[in-house]
């Protein structure tokens, strides 16, 4: 369910957002209805930010590190905060926010990771035509005297 709310912006907001919507061929409510959602977001949740990239909108610790790829990392560390933060060499209290957001909004978020689950070698060489696989050699780890 939504609500039609009117609300007066100085010209120049009321021009910028008129012409970003029309770079991202949506409408000036669609729009400014995102971006109040992301202010309403940011307000809630400490260290969240959004950022654009590749022009799509995401959601990101303050700094820029994408919500999906904290989460990703998370779920392979079994949703541990202390190795999540070890991995990124963050504070704990920072993946926490992450968490908490996370556990708020997961959707976005989880599509985001099964996205990239999903890319196999081949996939991604479709896109990337001169990617080479490369195979790392077994490492000679010397053996312990006894």
């Amino acid at each position: 369910m939504s609500q039609t709310i009117t609300m007066r912006v100085p010209d120049d907001t009321a021009d910028w957002l008129r012409a970003s919507a029309r770079r991202g061929g949506r409408s000036v409510s669609d729009l400014g209805a995102s971006l109040l959602e992301e202010a309403r977001r940011v307000s809630e949740f400490a260290e969240i930010e959004f950022r654009t990239f590749g022009g799509e909108r995401q959601v990101c610790l303050t700094g820029g590190l994408r919500l999906w790829k904290v989460i990703m990392v998370a779920q392979d560390y079994e949703m541990d905060p202390a190795q999540t933060a070890a991995h990124f060499n963050l504070p704990v209290w920072r993946v926490q926010a992450a968490f908490a957001y996370y556990q708020a909004y997961p959707q976005g978020i989880d599509d985001a990771v099964a996205e990239v689950r999903s890319q196999t070698f081949e996939l991604l060489r479709r896109k990337l035509p001169r990617l080479e696989r490369q195979r790392a050699a077994a490492s000679a780890v010397p053996e312990e005297s006894a």
